[in-house]
Formats: structure tokens, sequence, C-alpha cells
């Protein structure tokens, strides 16, 4: 079968483009010989599963007395809990499990690009990984690390508040009201600041009062918790470190943006953002305080952001 094997055939069926101008064709294994060898192809790059058509067009090559280009062949690719067969992929879309080549739980590279993941961590985990003709697992958390290490830096920082309880602050002394000012970026302080405003009216996220007592505001004040309610404690964050306080972060009630948040799994958590988000711009990456990376998906008065990872 590999040293006789079958390298055209004759077809009596009119061609849809040619009609009946041939009967012989050749078939895969002899018309990329000639191909390659006929484009000036130096190496052929290709699965493990062609092994056994290299040898036959190895032969081609002899008899036609051509030198044969350099094969390389390369095992598979997997990837933990997730779907890369284009087959089974369309099915799904067909089917309405997915909402399209862009859905989140896919491996595709328009959904991972949709949800923020850089074409350098993709390049650097390939590198990585290498032409091997064993098959390779490529788990998320690799992908996830490499991926980190781009964005941390580019990616500036935001509140967002999921699942959020609004709280008045009993007792906040007036002089302690007006506007925080935290940095977009910390390593990168000419990126600018974020203006947050403070009144003592705020919304926090519902898990942060769970076995709580002390709560630290960033950047604004200690809080205490009496009777589900916020009462005034102190300012200085040295206070909060005295009584091990949890530090959290918060958004104003006036002025916030909600914002739906498209997690890998498909499944969509709604929150609230601080007053400047409403600066962000579609594609922009930026770091969810507390909560993980996001690429920005939609603006307006409501945004949409695709979850990266932590």
């Amino acid at each position: 079968a590999i040293r006789d094997w079958v390298g055209l055939r004759i077809v009596e069926k009119p061609h849809p483009r040619t009609g009946k101008k041939y009967r012989i064709y050749p078939t895969m294994n002899f018309a990329v010989t000639i191909d390659d060898h006929l484009l000036g192809i130096t190496h052929v790059l290709r699965g493990k599963d062609h092994i056994t058509n290299t040898e036959k067009q190895e032969y081609l090559y002899q008899h036609l007395e051509w030198k044969p280009p350099t094969f390389i062949h390369y095992g598979r690719l997997h990837m933990d809990n997730i779907q890369l067969s284009t087959s089974k992929t369309r099915e799904g879309i067909q089917k309405g499990k997915y909402k399209g080549w862009d859905d989140p739980r896919l491996g595709t590279i328009r959904a991972i690009k949709r949800r923020g993941i850089q074409a350098q961590a993709i390049r650097e985990a390939m590198i990585e990984i290498g032409a091997k003709i064993a098959d390779s697992t490529l788990t998320w958390k690799k992908i996830y690390g490499l991926n980190k290490n781009i964005l941390d830096d580019m990616a500036n920082r935001y509140f967002f508040i999921a699942e959020p309880a609004p709280f008045k602050i009993k007792g906040l002394p007036e002089n302690l009201k007006g506007t925080i000012k935290r940095p977009l970026h910390p390593d990168h302080p000419e990126r600018g600041h974020r203006k947050i405003p403070f009144n003592g009216k705020i919304y926090i996220q519902k898990k942060d009062l769970k076995n709580a007592k002390l709560l630290r505001l960033v950047d604004a004040v200690n809080v205490k918790i009496e009777n589900q309610s916020l009462e005034y404690h102190s300012k200085s964050l040295e206070e909060a470190r005295r009584y091990h306080a949890r530090i959290i972060h918060w958004i104003p009630m006036e002025d916030n943006i909600p914002a739906n948040v498209i997690m890998p799994n498909a499944e969509t958590i709604e929150g609230l953002l601080e007053p400047d988000a409403k600066k962000l711009k579609k594609d922009e990456i930026i770091q969810l305080e507390r909560f993980g990376f996001a690429r920005v998906d939609k603006t307006g008065k409501k945004i949409t952001l695709y979850y990266t990872h932590k």
C-alpha cells in the first residue's frame, strides 16, 4: 500500500469547473508532491497522522529524482475542558448550544480573542511546547500565566461591584467627604488618576460583609458593622491594620455605571462600575480590582465586559 499506492484515478463524471475535458485526476499524495516541488517548498510541517503519506511522497520524489523537502511531524494539541473540534463546534452552534464561533466556552481564535487572551501569550505557549511528535496538553492555567504577564502592565485598574449592597455610613464626619483619587495603574503614575466621589453613600459586595466586624474602604475610611449597617470607625490605614480589618473596594451610589461581565462558562454577572469607567473604549483590557482582568466588549449606558482570568 505504501510502495505501490494509487497516484491517479479515472473519473467519468463531469468536473464542476472543467466539464469532461479531463478523465484522469491525481490523488492528494501525487498532487502535493508535484506542487511542493514546483513551488520550491523546502520544509513541510504537519501532524503525525501524515507520517504514512510522507513515506508515500518520498517514493515519488525518488522516482522523479527530485530532492525531497524536510518533513517535520508534530503531535496533536489538546486543551483541558475546551472544545477544539470544528465539526462539533459547528454542530453546537447550529443546535443553539453555542452562541457563535466567539462563544467564551470555545477554544477558537475568535473566542479567546474576545476574552482578552493576547496573541503573544499563544505564541509563547506554542514556542514552549515546540514541534514534537508526542501529543501535548495545553492548560488554561499555562495560558493565563503567560497572558497575565502581558496584561499586568497594560491594564488600568477599576472598581467593579458584583451583587451590590447599598449603605449609608452613619456618623461620617463632613470633612472626610469629597473625591478619592486613585491611580489608573500603580506602576504608571504618568497615566493619571481615577476620581471616585465619596459622600458616605456607597455600594459594597454582599460577600464582603460575611464574618466581618471592621472593614477598610480602600483609600477612604474604616467602618464597623453594627446591626447590618455601617458606622464610621476611624480614618487611618494604620488603625485598620491594628484591628486586622479586611480591605475592600466600593462604588458610590451616584454616577456609577451598570455593567455585565460574561464569564468563561457564558454566565453573566451583573454589577456596577465606578464613574470614570465611562471613559473606557471598546477592546480595552482592564483589571477589575479583586475580581480579575476583562476586555471591554460594548460601551454606553451599560458596559459589557468579557472576563479574561484572575
